[in-house]
């Protein structure tokens, strides 16, 4: 055995070739109790040790009386050393940091890459829920069970299980069971109504429906009237709260060794849904591959650890919080808090009870979050990575973030649904950087600006649409002709943004081609708010747009032309249209027209109306 010592002031790295035994443990013993233990920051790094034995465990924990859990770790630990450490628990004890993530990780299915944390970390800390852990083991005996229901209901390999419930443990168990089958994980927003699901469901052939919290108003019993009699959802499960499935471990130890089939990485494995400019409902089909490749420029580029605490506040069912909460998660092996109050106070209590290190957000809560009564700086002192997408911060956004939460980096994140990640701040960027770009293409992500009229490529710094082509993105768009696919003839997806590249290779937002409406993170569709909002019989025309918002980045704003002889009623036509839209979809804000300005073309002129209705309302 030999042993390397490298010192940086109080921090010192002992590195260990070979085997820590009984015949070696002595020399371990006595590098470590030479070291001056006063204000000692100590990593063990056993990249090069092949086993360690319970005499090298006592040297550790001897150790370990002289530190506190935070300034004590083991780095680099191969598969063996952590199966002995999972067996006597250790991990309780010591901080242990696995393995960096390899590239076959990336190459794996979401089930065989469970099937591996469980095998390397099943001991460890996965995720909190409602102030209760659970381990990778606890994971792997609920999402299993979940499965042989599935199967007995006739779920295999193929079949499309929708999932419609807010962040919760047993959410996390219906998606991983799905993956353990084969079959493709339907990712439905819960803030839908009954009749959205139903129609989301006949469109992605979604043939049984898992359904847990919802928020609102609804209950179980439309959705079941909505989706069972729609005659698209043949079976539906409940995922809700109040079913524990660690309670049925006896099913587990009769059903452990079935479904263990090896699925590829590039097979089908989930379907997100994306809002588009007409109000289509777009089913963007990925693999286990897409998912899981798009999060390696996040693990690294922002150094996620396995020590690390994430709270897990963004919906799993979009993909930035699918990406954060499941897939980089499964590689980097650190574990989540769940939140079930996702209001300010309640994010900023969980942060402090569970010294969270990471909450990736969208900047609408970041911006709650300092401006509510309970917010103090203390409180989110644990904090040190915040990585914002959906909508940007301003340069004075940003410099009072960084003020009230100093421990904090902030970072930018540029993605879409069918490409998860495509642009990144890096770790060393100025605010200037943050607040101005949306950082760099992440690695091996082809991006060029096209000019809108001719697709010819721009050069540094002209502005045009922004489109990208890599390995990383999605499949398809699912039931859709072959005009409505995103990719052209040489795989080049158009994302609809414009933007420019500077000289340095940073790409900067600078609008829309389409007119979708970004509102806290969430996407809506203009297209369909104006279509139920025309359905109203005293309404002649309607043009929906975004206004700017001080919090959210944007709101929905409704231009309305009214019928002859029609009066408006604004609180009726809020309580009509609350019985068919989303809640974050209804408009902000209303303003009555007589007519509407009219381009050349004679089409709306939409930026006109825009402008007028911030007139009319004085935003």
């Amino acid at each position: 055995m030999q042993i390397e010592k490298k010192v940086e002031g109080n921090k010192v790295t002992v590195s260990v070739t070979g085997m820590i035994n009984t015949e070696t443990a002595n020399l371990f013993n006595d590098e470590l109790l030479s070291l001056d233990y006063s204000d000692l920051d100590l990593t063990i790094d056993f990249a090069n040790t092949d086993y360690i034995t319970s005499a090298g465990l006592r040297v550790l924990l001897i150790a370990r009386k002289k530190l506190t859990e935070d300034r004590m770790r083991i780095i680099n630990a191969n598969s063996l050393i952590l199966e002995v450490f999972n067996t006597v628990n250790f991990h309780s004890i010591i901080n242990v940091i696995s393995t960096p993530v390899s590239e076959e990780d990336y190459r794996l299915s979401i089930a065989s890459l469970l099937a591996k944390r469980l095998e390397t970390g099943n001991g460890r800390i996965a995720y909190i829920y409602k102030d209760r852990e659970y381990t990778w083991q606890d994971i792997e005996v609920g999402s299993h069970i979940l499965a042989d229901k599935f199967a007995k209901a006739g779920v295999k390999k193929g079949s499309h299980v929708g999932i419609c419930a807010l962040n919760s443990i047993n959410w996390l168990l219906a998606f991983f069971a799905i993956q353990k089958l084969g079959a493709i994980a339907v990712l439905i927003n819960p803030a839908l109504k009954p009749n959205e699901v139903n129609n989301i469901a006949g469109h992605s052939d979604t043939t049984h429906l898992c359904y847990g919290e919802i928020p609102g108003k609804t209950t179980f019993e439309l959705y079941q009237q909505a989706c069972l009699d729609g005659q698209n959802v043949q079976h539906m499960f409940d995922i809700s709260d109040n079913i524990d499935f660690a309670e049925c471990y006896n099913e587990y130890l009769d059903i452990k060794d079935k479904y263990r089939t090896t699925y590829f990485a590039d097979d089908a494995s989930v379907i997100i849904f994306s809002s588009g400019s007409t109000g289509m409902p777009k089913a963007i089909l990925s693999s286990s591959y897409n998912l899981l490749s798009s999060v390696e420029p996040l693990n690294n580029g922002m150094k996620m650890a396995s020590d690390d605490v994430n709270l897990a506040f963004l919906p799993m069912f979009h993909v930035f919080g699918l990406a954060t909460n499941i897939s980089a998660q499964l590689l980097v092996g650190y574990h989540s808090v769940i939140p079930d109050n996702k209001t300010p106070a309640g994010i900023i209590e969980l942060i402090e009870k569970y010294k969270c290190t990471v909450f990736n957000s969208v900047p609408t809560m970041m911006l709650a979050m300092v401006q509510d009564k309970s917010f103090s700086p203390e409180k989110l002192s644990s904090l040190r990575l915040s990585v914002l997408g959906g909508s940007a911060t301003t340069e004075e956004q940003m410099n009072m973030l960084r003020k009230l939460m100093p421990n904090n980096h902030f970072g930018n994140i540029y993605g879409m649904s069918e490409c998860a990640a495509i642009s990144l701040t890096r770790y060393e960027d100025t605010i200037e950087h943050i607040t101005r770009t949306i950082g760099v293409p992440v690695p091996d992500m082809e991006l060029v600006i096209r000019d809108l009229k001719s697709g010819e490529v721009l050069p540094t710094s002209e502005k045009g649409e922004i489109c990208v082509r890599s390995n990383t993105m999605a499949t398809c768009y699912y039931n859709l002709p072959i005009e409505n696919q995103p990719l052209d003839e040489e795989g080049w997806l158009a994302t609809g943004d414009i933007g420019m590249l500077d000289e340095d290779g940073y790409l900067y937002i600078m609008g829309r081609t389409k007119e979708i409406i970004i509102s806290g993170g969430e996407n809506i569709s203009p297209g369909e708010i104006a279509e139920a909002i025309a359905a109203l019989p005293e309404i002649a025309d309607v043009k929906v747009v975004g206004v700017p918002h001080e919090v959210r980045g944007e709101v929905v704003a409704a231009a309305v032309i009214l019928k002859d002889g029609s009066s408006w009623n604004e609180e009726a036509v809020r309580e009509k249209l609350a019985g068919s839209l989303a809640k974050y979809k209804l408009p902000t804000y209303y303003a009555v027209f007589e007519s509407f300005p009219l381009l050349g073309s004679g089409k709306v002129d939409g930026l006109a109306v825009k402008k007028q209705i911030i007139e009319k309302l004085g935003l």
